[in-house]
């Protein structure tokens, strides 16, 4: 639990140096393309922040216009549950530790790696560039997203911030209520 309370704090007093009372939007993250879809992913998701390393399970499942997004811990605790409706970002559940955590800016990053074709979205503040091994994320013409997907890893490099996070596929083997 302590490298929760100290990616959290970091991660917060880094990104928002200077904001004391106000979130900000995550720039980036609303989508005018945002569709109705079914969709589902499981990855493990691995963390190099600093001289931290942690891991997570994170489950995302959209039935319509609204993407859930859970991350358990590897053994099974509950760390957060959020929404997405392709504007906005809700908090369902967090741990305590979590409190603090941004979870807009954290949505942005895990959809602009791993949703599809969210990176296709439409915004004057956003640029997307391809090199032969990447993709640079541009919001403001500032770099802050280093993409890369190889085999079946996907990794970011939150250039920001930093941290890096590998998205590494799992199997689904849940049964849809349906």
């Amino acid at each position: 639990m302590q490298w929760i309370r100290l990616f959290v704090l970091s991660f917060t007093f880094t990104a928002f140096a200077g904001c004391q009372h106000i979130m900000p939007k995550a720039e980036g993250l609303e989508s005018a393309t945002w569709q109705q879809q079914a969709y589902q992913r499981q990855d493990q998701v691995d963390v190099q922040w600093h001289k931290q390393s942690f891991s997570f399970l994170l489950y995302q499942q959209q039935q319509g216009q609204v993407l859930n997004l859970i991350a358990l811990s590897l053994t099974g605790q509950p760390l957060f549950q959020v929404e997405y409706n392709g504007q906005d970002v809700l908090v369902k559940q967090r741990i305590e530790q979590m409190r603090l955590l941004p979870f807009e800016f954290l949505v942005r990053d895990i959809l602009w790696a791993t949703y599809p074709d969210f990176p296709s979205q439409k915004s004057k503040i956003v640029e997307k560039k391809l090199n032969k091994i990447d993709q640079e994320i541009y919001i403001q013409k500032k770099l802050v997203l280093k993409i890369q997907h190889q085999h079946d890893q996907i990794y970011l490099d939150n250039i920001q911030v930093p941290y890096q996070m590998t998205f590494s596929p799992i199997e689904n083997t849940l049964q849809s209520n349906e």
